[in-house]
């Protein structure tokens, strides 16, 4: 396998450029609806809906009846991409595009839809469990077939599902502590095509640019814990404070290239999902007015490589398909919210998040031309009567656009996305 081939492959086995208009790496935020309207600031310490499992199990104490919610988010990015150059400059865009290949995409993430349930069921008045279903990380890509850049473009998927139950416990008045297991499952899919180096020595036995030089696809599960806290000031004041651990998932399947003279054989992908420690505030100022913040870290450092494996491949190394080092950097982001409570039927907020890049500039690649963002967000709740409430929510995230280089393609790259999200919420 050529040089060029094995490492823009894996580049984009799971690092989606879909999330420089989402969420900074290939994180993914959107646990609850009501959070969304918020710019999810103060989601470890409000505990308004169920939904809250997913960010504290402490905060599962909170609740004196058993609690559901569940809702829809859909995501829509704006993303493009443009190559100006090939072969570190040599190769002028007006060239490629002579030679038919397309230099620019737009609209290359497709609308997806993510989902979340959560339950919580208080034992007595000090006891609580809780099980929760979201995803932390995904999205999608879809390029040209004929795009010059197609063996480090193609098309990509990542969907992941984290089933987390929850327990908690109420030390006194102020203080609870909470913990819980995830179980996260995960799917991808990635191709990959000629582009350019079509009927070349890197490439051979290719002829044109949709030519499909590499598949992988594969599943698996990885297993990982969250602890948490919450500190009651008193009943207008209350910080969390929750920690996620690591998960590694082997994502078992099958792999097909040029290494493996395009026959299919058994793989495996190592991915480490990061660490995540957040804490959170809420204050309500009066009975209409509430302020809330958070502050997360993501050790998006153990995301060092990415390597796929088989006895049955050697790109250099025995047993070895592929491998790309990331080394990325770890991130924080930042969230101000507040909210509105107009009447017993009505609830309005608002939010702003900076959400902060872990692709350094010198590291950023057509594969992942991840940049700083910020998000922009409404939302509103209805209550119908003591026992029902929908949520809605609406979020604007706007990417900024960047530039770098990947095997010699010089090229440009920004987008935005557009996320909506519906939500149910019920107190038995």
């Amino acid at each position: 396998m050529s040089s060029l081939f094995k490492k823009s492959l894996v580049a984009t086995s799971l690092s989606l450029l879909a999330v420089q208009a989402h969420s900074a790496g290939f994180q993914v935020s959107e646990t609850s609806v009501s959070g969304l309207g918020r710019a999810f600031a103060g989601e470890a310490a409000i505990a308004d809906n169920a939904a809250v499992g997913a960010r504290n199990a402490a905060a599962l104490t909170r609740f004196n009846t058993t609690a559901f919610s569940g809702g829809l988010t859909i995501i829509d990015p704006e993303v493009h991409a443009d190559v100006e150059s090939a072969s570190n400059g040599a190769v002028p865009k007006s060239q490629l595009e002579a030679l038919g290949l397309s230099t620019e995409e737009k609209d290359l993430a497709p609308t997806e839809y993510v989902p979340n349930f959560h339950l919580i069921q208080p034992i007595d008045d000090r006891l609580a469990v809780g099980f929760s279903a979201f995803s932390n990380f995904g999205l999608s890509t879809e390029y040209s077939k004929d795009f010059a850049a197609g063996v480090g473009a193609g098309d990509t998927a990542l969907v992941t599902m984290n089933f987390n139950p929850n327990i908690a416990y109420k030390l006194n008045d102020q203080w609870s502590i909470g913990a819980g297991i995830s179980a996260i499952y995960a799917d991808a899919e990635l191709n990959r095509f000629a582009g350019a180096g079509a009927g070349t020595s890197q490439l051979p036995g290719t002829s044109a640019a949709s030519d499909r030089v590499a598949h992988l696809k594969g599943d698996g599960w990885g297993f990982g814990w969250n602890l948490g806290t919450l500190w009651e000031l008193d009943e207008n004041n209350r910080f969390g404070l929750t920690y996620r651990s690591q998960t590694d998932v082997t994502l078992e399947g099958d792999y097909q290239g040029l290494s493996s003279s395009n026959q299919k054989v058994d793989g495996e992908l190592e991915l480490s999902l990061p660490e995540v420690i957040e804490f959170s505030g809420f204050h309500q100022l009066n009975q209409q007015i509430a302020m809330h913040y958070s502050a997360m870290y993501v050790g998006w450092d153990t995301f060092k490589e990415l390597k796929a494996t088989s006895a049955q491949c050697n790109d250099g190394t025995s047993g070895q398909c592929l491998r790309k080092e990331e080394g990325w950097d770890n991130s924080w982001r930042y969230a101000l919210g507040a909210t509105y409570t107009m009447d017993d039927h009505w609830a309005f907020r608002a939010g702003y998040a900076y959400d902060e890049s872990p692709v350094s500039a010198e590291k950023r690649t057509l594969s992942i031309p991840d940049s700083d963002r910020h998000w922009w967000s409404l939302g509103t709740t209805y209550t119908a009567n003591d026992n029902l409430s929908v949520d809605a929510g609406f979020a604007f995230l706007d990417g900024d656009q960047v530039e770098g280089t990947e095997d010699g393609f010089a090229f440009s790259a920004g987008g935005d996305a557009y996320i909506y999200g519906l939500q149910l919420n019920y107190l038995f």
